[in-house]
């Protein structure tokens, strides 16, 4: 006798990775159908509608291809600019790592607390200057909810 042959389906079900998207994509089917989305969805809906962002891509003529363009240019550069900005945080944490560990020594605390301790005062510095760096994240993800709304809103031109 031969080997038996499997169906394509379960060789690759072979893969970790296939499985889980498979879960994953399961469950998120599941919560949408739920009705588990829906404050994600009026979040969206709330930031979409934000005084300065609530006129863009209201051209009848182009407004459509500016929102896609937007789409795009988001999802292209967000992760781009998000690992410029970690490198950056990570850059100024060894720096003031390396600037506060001999405050550590003097008072004979543990070195493993240094991290901890850099770790609150970033986010608290972070925190008490959101008033800086707030309202143009609100205004680009607003953008970027607004620019879904109008490309995803309207029945995609069939072409002839």
């Amino acid at each position: 006798m031969g080997r038996l042959s499997y169906p394509l389906e379960w060789e690759v079900m072979q893969n970790r990775w296939v499985r889980w998207l498979v879960v994953l994509t399961g469950l998120g089917v599941l919560a949408s159908y739920l009705g588990l989305f829906e404050p994600v969805q009026r979040w969206l809906f709330s930031l979409a509608n934000r005084p300065e962002t609530v006129r863009a891509f209201s051209d009848p003529l182009t407004g459509r291809t500016d929102a896609l363009l937007v789409l795009v240019s988001f999802f292209l550069l967000t992760p781009i600019f998000v690992g410029v900005v970690l490198i950056a945080v990570v850059f100024v944490l060894i720096v003031f790592l390396l600037l506060t560990e001999p405050v550590f020594r003097v008072f004979r605390l543990p070195l493993w607390t240094t991290v901890p301790v850099m770790l609150i005062i970033s986010a608290s510095v972070a925190y008490t200057m959101r008033a800086a760096w707030l309202p143009d994240v609100l205004y680009v993800i607003g953008l970027t909810a607004r620019a879904g709304l109008v490309y995803f809103s309207q029945p995609l031109p069939i072409p002839r």
